[in-house]
């Protein structure tokens, strides 16, 4: 099949790549996994928040961080090194059961679809889902394909601070709503055939990695432009600083770490 080939990761990706840096993590037929992709430039504590969060809820056996280089047909100039970010989504991450991957790099494709697509055909019985947060499910009518990716997998949606008071009615919300199930019935979601999405409420991080990436790009005499709060994992990347930081949220992020707060 077309997807069953790896290339290799180009040179001007990264020379500090290690072989499990690209390659598909560990799994067996039967196996609950949820796929939480982005530039993780930087990583923050409310992406592991809402890991931890869908897992819990879902009852995940591991959920994999899919670090993307980048959209090959944008520029890609301003975002820190793929090695880098995924060092530093490791560090934040510190779970048994989450596996950090550049697999996106190895697999030649280009967008979210082409990879869950490559993932399912790779992996076959593993019970995919994937995880977004509310102000992706916003603008998801923008990604590539976004039908084809709710037909391949289901999608769980995780609670935002403020996107998540109108995220459902956006376009996505709107056309999907048919196959939305109930909060309470989440745990099904990894054994239900797609389409077919949840909303998780209980997570309420201001934490932005586009936020934080202006922060550290603000000159000593003013603020930057306005950088759009939308992230869009097949739109361009956004300009980032060369080294990618970890960023710590507030306590109820940190409480989720070690099993209690959330819903």
């Amino acid at each position: 099949m077309a997807y069953d080939s790896l290339r290799s990761v180009p040179a001007r990706e990264d020379t500090a790549l290690r072989r499990r840096d690209y390659r598909v993590p560990p799994h067996a037929p039967g196996m609950r996994i949820g796929l939480f992709g982005g530039t993780f430039d930087p990583p923050h504590e409310a992406h592991l928040a809402a890991c931890l969060l869908a897992m819990r809820r879902l009852q995940l056996d591991r959920v994999w961080w899919l670090v993307t280089p980048g959209n090959p047909l944008k520029n890609t100039a301003g975002l820190a090194p793929l090695a880098e970010r995924i060092a530093a989504a490791r560090t934040l991450a510190r779970h048994p059961r989450i596996a950090v991957t550049g697999v996106e790099a190895a697999v030649g494709v280009r967008y979210t679809y082409d990879t869950v697509r490559y993932l399912v055909t790779r992996c076959p019985g593993v019970r995919f889902v994937w995880i977004m947060g509310a102000d992706n499910l916003r603008s998801f009518h923008r990604w590539n394909n976004w039908r084809g990716i709710a037909s391949l997998v289901p999608i769980v949606v995780v609670d935002r601070l403020g996107p998540s008071l109108y995220a459902s009615a956006g376009v996505a919300g709107r056309a999907l709503d048919f196959a939305r199930i109930k909060e309470e019935k989440a745990v099904r979601l990894p054994f239900l055939k797609p389409p077919a999405w949840a909303f998780l409420h209980g997570l309420k991080s201001p934490l932005s990695s586009t936020q934080l990436r202006a922060k550290r790009r603000t000159p000593p005499w003013g603020d930057p432009d306005p950088v759009p709060e939308d992230h869009d994992p097949d739109a361009a990347a956004e300009p980032a600083a060369p080294v990618p930081v970890v960023a710590r949220a507030h306590e109820p992020e940190r409480n989720l770490r070690r099993g209690v707060g959330g819903g």
